[in-house]
């Protein structure tokens, strides 16, 4: 008689998570992951028919989380520069730790793994910018600031900005600050 797993698809993922972020890409296979979570190959391979489908699927779990954290920050009782500067950081957060456990040379060999994972990016900084325009839009709406610009893309040049800033660090949040309260 087969053994009844509870949430099959939720014990592969976690498991996956374990073995990528404690062993790294090169020890991650779909055997390794089957002995991990004491299921049959075949098990995993009903849910992700490819050790890529899978990593997707991680990463698109990763950014999930972090956009849950980030959409708290839309309610906070904050003021808008707080609000955005949690942001910010929260993102340079997720960016450094991205950077360490999914840009790895060996996950982008595979063309479809490649073009799926920036489908899912692209999905990800799209419901970023929509994080940042609703911020914007409230404040305006309370006449807290006055958009100069449209917001969705003054969301976007905040966003922009952001990344830029986290990837080469020679600006400071500060600095981008006084620039946004002239902007808005």
């Amino acid at each position: 008689m087969s053994r009844i797993i509870e949430n099959p698809e939720q014990l592969i993922l976690n498991g996956a998570k374990e073995i990528l972020y404690n062993e790294g890409l090169e020890k991650f296979s779909m055997r390794t992951l089957s002995k991990k979570c004491n299921i049959a190959l075949g098990t995993i391979y009903n849910y992700y028919s490819t050790k890529e489908d899978l990593i997707v699927e991680l990463m698109t779990d990763y950014w999930k989380n972090n956009l849950y954290v980030l959409k708290n920050i839309i309610n906070s009782d904050d003021v808008l520069y707080t609000k955005l500067n949690d942001i910010f950081n929260k993102l340079s957060i997720f960016v450094k730790t991205f950077k360490d456990i999914w840009l790895k040379p060996e996950l982008y060999k595979n063309p479809n793994c490649v073009k799926d994972s920036l489908i899912q990016e692209n999905i990800y900084m799209e419901k970023l910018v929509k994080i940042i325009e609703t911020i914007l839009l409230k404040e305006a709406e309370n006449n807290k600031i006055t958009l100069k610009l449209n917001s969705y893309e003054t969301a976007k040049f905040v966003l922009m900005n952001y990344i830029t800033m986290i990837q080469m660090p020679m600006f400071k949040y500060s600095s981008f600050e006084m620039f946004l309260k002239e902007l808005l």
